[in-house]
């Protein structure tokens, strides 16, 4: 049915659940979580628990803004100094970021940064990320390229396809990526799993077989009270599966639980979970053949 490391491969985890941009696209907003920071213990206990030949990348951050947190940097450190080879993606809407910030950065050996920038135009900014300063932001990534420039980690300025941006818009920025030295991105637009109240993929499939981006078989997914939930697409945390401050990372990976929902994805013959039947990166049986 499918092949299963006894590790995961990749790791994105939150160790805070705030973010401050309300994006148009995001669920965030509706979602009224308690604020909540991963304990020190917690994270310690994370940190000892990485150590494995399967890990590729960490990704630290997980539906929030993680530059919100006053020891991310510290944190990062700590991961880097733990696995100095490891992979590690960061993505974040820029605002929080100090220079500071961005100076201690080049010192971790990024492998992604990954920059939210969801509009070239005054307008669309704002639509898009109503809670922030685009003046600001757009200061703060001539700094972010004074410093990452001519270095090996992947700088990309992100903007996401829904349908009303024109394509000058789209240009524009990219020529403004361009000229910092970043790539840019243009993602076509994914309302969450019906999470988004803006807009719907007006996506449902009854026999989901799988997974586009293949998350239970290679990510593990932990929020910042340690729960493991399927997928990042979880944002009502429907799929909890366990959590990391109770069993360890491989305990988890590798329990019952784990396989059960596993099998209810990639099974024709068992009732897949809702977030998966919602979402626009399901795949079929016929999609698999």
């Amino acid at each position: 049915m499918y092949s299963l490391k006894d590790f995961p491969s990749i790791i994105e985890i939150q160790f805070h659940n705030v973010c401050n941009s309300n994006c148009l696209i995001c669920p965030y907003k509706k979602m009224n979580y308690i604020k909540e920071y991963m304990d020190d213990k917690l994270f310690e206990k994370f940190l000892s628990e990485i150590d494995n030949s399967n890990l590729k990348r960490i990704i630290p951050y997980l539906n929030n803004e993680p530059f919100l947190e006053k020891t991310y940097v510290e944190k990062l450190k700590k991961i880097r100094h733990k696995l100095p080879k490891v992979e590690i993606e960061i993505s974040t809407n820029v605002s929080c970021l100090s220079e500071q910030n961005i100076k201690e950065l080049l010192n971790i050996n990024l492998t992604e940064l990954r920059l939210s920038v969801f509009g070239y135009y005054d307008n669309t900014y704002k639509k898009m990320m109503p809670c922030l300063n685009k003046e600001i932001v757009f200061k703060k990534l001539n700094i972010i390229s004074k410093y990452f420039k001519n270095t090996k980690t992947i700088v990309s300025i992100v903007m996401i396809d829904t349908g009303d941006i024109n394509e000058e818009e789209f240009k524009k920025m990219e020529l403004f990526a361009k000229s910092l030295g970043f790539q840019f991105e243009r993602w076509g637009f994914l309302d969450r799993s019906k999470n988004v109240e803006y807009k719907s993929n007006n996506f449902y499939c009854n026999n989901v077989c799988g997974c586009e981006q293949k998350r239970p078989l290679e990510r593990m997914h932990i929020l910042s009270n340690g729960n493991v939930i399927l997928c990042c697409q979880d944002w009502s945390h429907q799929t909890i599966i366990g959590n990391i401050r109770n069993n360890t990372i491989s305990e988890i990976w590798n329990s019952t639980k784990y396989n059960t929902f596993r099998k209810m994805v990639y099974s024709k013959n068992v009732e897949a979970p809702e977030i998966c039947k919602n979402c626009k990166l399901a795949l079929t049986y016929i999609d698999r053949k």
